[in-house]
């Protein structure tokens, strides 16, 4: 035998070993059940949402200008919400990191904006109904100001809501392999193409004519998606089953109000000693009672991994523990003190120290808000300038393609309406002009159902395809070039059926935009010091920002769109007097976007030929 060294000791072959193993993977596995029925109940907000915005913004348009708002109040109004969300969600979502709620870090805020989200739709459908409860001199300006709180309120909440429904689904899927990320967050995908598809099939229907007609066609489409919204809301809360975050302690030399140490350690002394009877505690360790039990149980300090797990099941925080009787006499009688003196604490102490603490984080934010606003200009153009090169064209070309998209999606019905079919959204109710409108918001909703089926159908069973075939970057100038033409096309559109075909075929390019730059931002990721060398300082690098900094970028993009279109498109609707503006601004958006296209980095090749000032 040589015995010149230690030898290893070979546990590769031990059956034991293996089985070990195998047991500890199987108890993994069933830690986390993440099958296909547990990922789409995850992932029902997520369509909810999606339903919610889809049908709601078919119709809010005309609800705004029937209140009485012009184009240009109506386009500011819708331009708040992106606004509030580029200043708040980044806020929101550090609090959610830091949330230690009992049923975890993001649902407690999706509870919050879900509630915000379903009040909206209460206020917008019946704002003429509660101001008329409000016996005032004017209650027209008062239905007015209710139906602007309530969109601006639908319009935060629902993109707000994405960011813990994303987080939540991230944290899911964090330690799991690679298919089944990739299965998850098709999932995700599939989920908010079904919401569409949803949302505008809802608003396509004539209640009338289907006999459920409750109040007018609006709030009956109102009805019918806050119904669809709570169980979506309901099956995520359950089945998203989170654990909750705990902070890492550090050892305290005092105890813990409402607790007592007992046992010994090197260089502190605990209130009371437990003898070293056989089978009591160690003479190294120090036991935490828990003095809120009925009865003696040690408390356990587990370190926080800080994820989640769905459908895991925590190891018992408390272990019972056997006293002595002496050490029982002493145990009652610090727990008789704590529940006299801790008592009135923890009625009226806390209650006071809550409040106090929410009042000083809404004086936090009044005087933060008038900051951010003036920040916020500074800081977006700061992030896009020095943003690397590669990013910064895929910033215009994903600004372009959003304007086109958003300033088609969001006001197609009002174009159909009014361009179409010679209503007008301020006639008086049951009159010829109010009944075309109406008629047309309808047939336009059909024509954003055909744009989202062929989107969705597209991206899952055509599009990867002929990415195969022809690449990444010849589907992605090609969709965003088919919007832009089916925009051309809806401009001279004679009828409404070769309308619907146009519409339904810019559906090609909304799966481009979609799908393509979060491609691109992860290529670009693979190898930061080579496609952002232009951005590769040392401590850049040291930090490893990653996709959490390129995606914000992205998301600049398209608040920036939203707030670029509030502003300019209805002073130009009102300047003009017609709606046909809407289709013009996006047929010349996707013309732009094509172009920005173009000059996106896709290829090592492309890269090489941006840094020597050739591409």
């Amino acid at each position: 035998m040589d015995l010149s060294g230690p030898q290893p000791l070979d546990v590769s072959r031990s059956p034991s070993s293996d089985s070990h193993t195998n047991v500890l993977a199987q108890r993994r596995l069933r830690k986390q059940p993440r099958g296909l029925p547990r990922l789409m109940a995850i992932n029902a907000l997520v369509c909810g949402v999606e339903i919610i915005s889809s049908a709601a913004f078919t119709y809010i348009p005309p609800l705004l200008l029937k209140a009485g708002y012009t184009e240009t109040v109506m386009t500011i109004i819708l331009g708040v919400a992106p606004f509030l969300d580029m200043m708040t969600v980044p806020i929101l979502a550090e609090w959610s990191d830091r949330c230690t709620s009992a049923i975890g870090r993001r649902r407690p805020f999706i509870m919050f904006l879900a509630s915000v989200l379903l009040l909206s739709l209460i206020l917008i459908p019946y704002s003429s109904v509660i101001s008329s409860l409000f016996s005032i001199a004017t209650p027209l300006r008062l239905h007015m100001i209710i139906l602007a709180i309530g969109v601006i309120l639908l319009d935060y909440s629902y993109q707000a809501l994405f960011n813990p429904c994303e987080s939540l689904l991230s944290d899911l899927m964090a330690t799991a392999p690679e298919w089944e990320q990739t299965q998850g967050f098709t999932v995700y995908s599939a989920s908010i193409s079904l919401g569409c598809i949803l949302g505008y099939l809802i608003v396509s229907v004539d209640w009338s004519s289907v006999g459920l007609l409750i109040g007018s066609q609006e709030q009956t489409a109102f009805t019918v998606i806050f119904i669809l919204f709570l169980p979506c809301l309901f099956l995520t809360l359950v089945f998203a089953n989170e654990k909750p975050f705990k902070r890492t302690k550090t050892t305290l030399s005092n105890p813990v109000e409402g607790e007592i140490r007992v046992g010994r350690d090197i260089g502190s002394e605990a209130p009371f000693l437990l003898g070293k009877s056989k089978g009591s505690i160690s003479d190294e360790e120090i036991t935490v009672l828990d003095l809120s039990s009925d009865s003696t149980t040690i408390v356990r300090d587990h370190p926080s991994d800080g994820g989640y797990e769905s459908g895991s099941s925590e190891t018992d925080e408390t272990t019972p523990l056997t006293l002595s009787s002496s050490e029982m006499l002493k145990w009652r009688y610090h727990r008789f003190l704590h529940q006299i003196n801790r008592l009135p604490k923890i009625t009226l102490q806390r209650c006071i120290n809550n409040v106090l603490r929410i009042l000083l984080k809404i004086m936090k934010i009044l005087i933060y808000l008038p900051y951010q606003v003036f920040k916020l200009p500074v800081g977006t153009w700061h992030k896009v300038t020095k943003a690397p090169a590669v990013l910064r064209r895929l910033f215009l070309a994903e600004l372009f393609g959003w304007m086109g998209f958003m300033c088609h999606n969001m006001f197609f019905t009002d174009f159909v309406g009014q361009y179409m079919y010679g209503g007008q959204p301020d006639a008086q109710e049951h009159t010829k002009l109010a009944v075309l409108y109406d008629e047309g918001v309808r047939m336009g909703s059909w024509g954003l159902f055909l744009h989202s089926l062929t989107a969705c159908m597209y991206a899952f069973f055509i599009q990867q395809h002929i990415v195969r075939l022809l690449g990444h970057r010849t589907v992605f100038i090609g969709g965003l070039l088919m919007f832009a033409l089916t925009m051309a096309a809806t401009i001279v559109s004679p009828t409404m059926p070769f309308l619907n075909v146009v519409t339904a075929l810019s559906g090609i390019g909304f799966a481009a935009l979609t799908s393509t730059p979060n491609m691109l931002v992860t290529l670009y990721n693979s190898d930061r010091q080579l496609y952002m060398w232009d951005n590769n300082n040392s401590a850049d690098i040291q930090e490893e920002k990653g996709l959490g900094t390129d995606v914000a970028v992205l998301d600049i993009a398209y608040f920036l769109a939203q707030i670029i279109l509030s502003i300019f498109m209805g002073p130009l609707v009102d300047l003009t007097g017609s709606a046909l503006p809407y289709m013009v601004v996006s047929a010349l958006t996707g013309v732009v976007a094509v172009y920005c296209s173009t000059r996106v980095v896709f290829t090592d090749q492309q890269l090489m030929q941006l840094r020597a000032g050739t591409f």
